[in-house]
Formats: C-alpha cells, structure tokens, sequence
C-alpha cells in the first residue's frame, strides 16, 4: 500500500538519467521532491539504491535488479493506456446487426460501400429486430441494434440517431388512388396491410390505437408481414401498405421496373392519426449496444458509420418537428 505507481515511475527515470535533477526536469517536479521520492524508495526497499559518483549516481545492484522487474510492468500499464490502433484492412471479425426492413434501408447501402473499400475482410449478419433482441445483446449474440424505443434494459446504452415517419403505399388498383391523401374514414374503409409497422410498437404508438378504438376505429391490420414479397402481392392486389418512408420508396423503384406490376405512389399518413401520435407522426429511432463494447474500436467504428449514414439519408429527420436541412 506504500508503494504507488509514481514512485515506480520515479525511479526508473532515475535510473534512466543517472541524475535527479536532471530526472525532476524530465518529470516536471521540483528536484526537493524528487529527492524526497527517492528516499521513500530506499525505505521501502532497505537499500541505498544509488551511490554518488564523479560522473552522476551509480545504482546498486539492488537497484539493477529492481529496475529489471520494474520496467516491464510499466511498459504493459504504458500500453495498456495507448488507445487502441485499429488496422480496417486487416480486421476480421463478424458482426451481427438487428434492424427492421425500413431502418435497414436507411443505412445499408453507403455501410456494404464502406465495409467493401474500408475494412474487406468484416463479414456482417443482418437479421430483423424481434421483441426477445434485448437478450440478444446482453448475452453478447447480437452486436448492435437498430430500433424504435423509449427505454433499455440495464448495461445497454443507446443513441438517438433521428426521427421516422410512417406513411401509405397504394397501387392503381386500390381505390382511392387517384387522390393525393386519405382521411382517416376513407383509409379504414379498406383493408390494410402493415410491414415492419411493429417497429414504431412502443408506448406512442399503443397510444394511438387505444385513441382510435375510443373512436370506433378498428386498427387491426388485415395482413401483417415482414417479407417484402408477400406486401408487394397485397399493395397490388388493392390494399394500402403501411410503413415507413424509406420502404414506400423502394416499392416505387421496385415496382416501375416489375413486369405485370400496377404503378404505384405514396401517400402520405392521415392527419387525423397525425393528431393522435404523442411524437406528432415522428417516432425516435436508436442504435443500441451493450457497454461491453462502448471501447472497442471495431465495434465503434460500426456504430458510428451506421449512426452517420442513417443521418445522411433523406428518410431519417434530425427533428421531431422539422425536416433535415437540404
């Protein structure tokens, strides 16, 4: 306990300058100091540890000995405070990332470019984002997350990286498709299909069907889907879609090159659910991670190149109330 590191320290640039003041100059301390440290250290170790000579102080072989066990302990505590160097080139690791379809969309492509031309030789696992994902990452299975929330379970910290909108998908054969927006009677009069609208399924959004069942409303989609495939069937067989801004245009690029396909335009959400929504139709969007790896220089690196694309692309707002400027 009388042993700390500054007096590790001292000694060996001590030994390492044969002069204590030329070593109180180094360490920027005054020479009375550091001569006061140097006769801690001969205390402690009941020896002379240097002698005075013609040319400077000479150490004891007591001091030799010490100096040879000393020095390697200080060189590991030296690297272990470097900050981490992080070789993108030759970094080989998985990462397994969680994110609903629409906020994939928001960050995938300008991520698979910079993994291709920055860091070759990482290998990614995207699946979606699932109720139970939390465990995901507190058991160390999934690295990040990229969901809708309010709140994180303990040792999960979280970002706020932008705001989402939902909006409506028709095709030509839904129809109302002639007009440039529904009301709320005339959306609910047809059937609806939702994908991935269970990523905005926190407190606000169970807020907003428990006001429109007040009003006699029945919110209940007739189709709920994650597969792209299976909503592009139901939004050209007449029902109008439900998601997220960044999916209504991929179904407009989808759709204007698929053979046999109706055309198809997005709407934007009713008002009168607008109205409703705690969050104004702008829901928050997080990228989680469990604290483990809040200092790894890999995984930090992901993170922050998925939280700067997603607030780079044109379907995440910077906020809640106002639109990215342009």
């Amino acid at each position: 306990m009388k042993l700390d590191i500054k007096l590790l320290v001292s000694f060996i640039t001590i030994m390492e300058e044969g002069s204590v003041s030329r070593a109180a100059e180094r360490l920027n301390v005054t020479q009375p100091a550091l001569s006061k440290s140097l006769q801690r250290l001969r205390t402690l170790f009941n020896d002379q540890l240097f002698t005075r000579q013609a040319y400077g102080l000479s150490p004891t072989s007591k001091a030799k000995e010490l100096h040879d066990r000393v020095q390697p302990i200080l060189n590991s505590l030296t690297d272990l405070m470097k900050p981490s160097e992080l070789d993108l080139k030759t970094l080989s690791r998985r990462f397994k990332i969680r994110a609903n379809e629409g906020d994939l969309e928001t960050f995938i492509e300008p991520l698979l470019a910079t993994i291709h031309y920055e860091a070759p030789e990482v290998k990614l696992s995207i699946l979606n984002w699932g109720d139970s994902n939390f465990e995901e990452l507190i058991n160390g299975q999934c690295d990040i997350g990229v969901v809708a929330v309010n709140d994180t379970p303990s040792h999960i910290r979280s970002t706020l990286v932008g705001y989402i909108e939902a909006c409506l998908v028709v095709s030509e054969s839904h129809p109302l498709y002639h007009k440039d927006e529904l009301t709320l009677d005339e959306l609910m009069n047809y059937k609806i299909v939702t994908h991935h609208f269970k990523s905005l399924e926190h407190a606000s959004a169970q807020a907003i069907k428990q006001r429109l069942k007040q009003k006699g409303y029945d919110v209940e989609p007739k189709l709920e889907a994650e597969s792209l495939m299976v909503t592009l069937q139901a939004v050209k067989r007449g029902m109008a879609l439900v998601t997220s801004k960044s999916i209504g245009e991929l179904f407009c690029s989808i759709t204007e090159h698929k053979e046999g396909f109706h055309p198809v335009k997005v709407l934007p959400m009713p008002q009168e659910a607008i109205d409703l929504d705690p969050y104004n139709g702008r829901h928050p969007i997080h990228i989680c991670w469990h604290e483990r790896y809040n200092n790894d220089a890999a995984h930090k690196w992901l993170r922050n190149k998925i939280i700067d694309s997603m607030r780079e692309s044109p379907w995440v707002l910077s906020e809640p109330n106002t639109d990215l400027p342009i």
